[in-house]
């Protein structure tokens, strides 16, 4: 449970080129910046305090292939960076974790491997976050390519497991607001901290998380913003200030 409530731009990386989805669709991703390291940048001088980065060809690929570029960010931005896509083994937490990363993002591998979760989550507990990415109420794995069903009671009862980034993986990169509705089962189901990534359009949409966070779900953390950012739909240091406003 936490009092504040984050702002957290991301950044996409495919092919060493910063880019956006749209429902997690490969073959649509549009390209914003050849340089991802000038983009974290820019969100740094607009005040963010903790961006989000994910290696996308390694979420296919099943290996990180954009870790010397995301490194570098984290070389040369003194801000909170949490990467997911294509971390499949402790070696690469740890890389990651020894190199100025504060968070790693387990997915794929956390549900097709529960043992390694358990141990995962022993280690490194307050580094990790859970990436549960959702389409038609089935998680989906390997960049979005697969989908599987599983039981979340077990996984939400974990005391252990502080953060969790959910995705609605029908409302990605499409700019029509969140699904509030499933944003609320979800936060109700677990008790570790939430963080929302899919939908969020306008600074409204932001304001109806903060509100829904006030009114008894506190555990609805922060907001991921992606293709708002891009398309200048959100203007960053405004989401931020409502963020700090508006939370208690």
């Amino acid at each position: 449970m936490t009092d504040f409530f984050e702002i957290i731009p991301a950044i996409d990386i495919l092919n060493g080129k910063c880019v956006r989805l749209t429902q997690g669709n490969y073959d649509n991703a549009e390209q914003f910046s050849d340089n991802p390291l000038e983009i974290a940048k820019k969100w740094v001088d607009c005040g963010a305090k903790r961006i989000h980065i994910v290696d996308l060809d390694g979420a296919k690929k099943g290996t990180p292939t954009n870790k010397k570029i995301i490194l570098n960010i984290a070389k040369h931005t003194n801000v909170r960076i949490q990467v997911g896509g294509g971390i499949r083994s402790r070696d690469t937490i740890d890389e990651y974790l020894n190199s100025g990363i504060s968070y790693v993002i387990l997915g794929t591998k956390a549900f097709q491997d529960p043992a390694f979760l358990d141990k995962a989550l022993e280690k490194y507990n307050e580094n990790l976050i859970l990436g549960l990415d959702l389409k038609n109420n089935m998680i989906a794995l390997s960049g979005w390519s697969k989908t599987i069903e599983i039981n979340l009671n077990k996984l939400a009862s974990d005391p252990r497991l502080n953060q969790i980034i959910f995705t609605d993986i029908s409302k990605d990169g499409m700019l029509t607001g969140p699904n509030l509705t499933l944003i609320k089962q979800i936060a109700n189901t677990f008790k570790s901290n939430i963080i929302v990534s899919g939908g969020i359009s306008t600074l409204d949409d932001i304001i109806s998380l903060i509100n829904i966070k006030n009114e008894g779900l506190s555990n609805i953390s922060g907001v991921i913003l992606g293709k708002s950012l891009y398309k200048e739909t959100i203007d960053l240091g405004s989401a931020l200030k409502i963020a700090e406003n508006h939370s208690k």
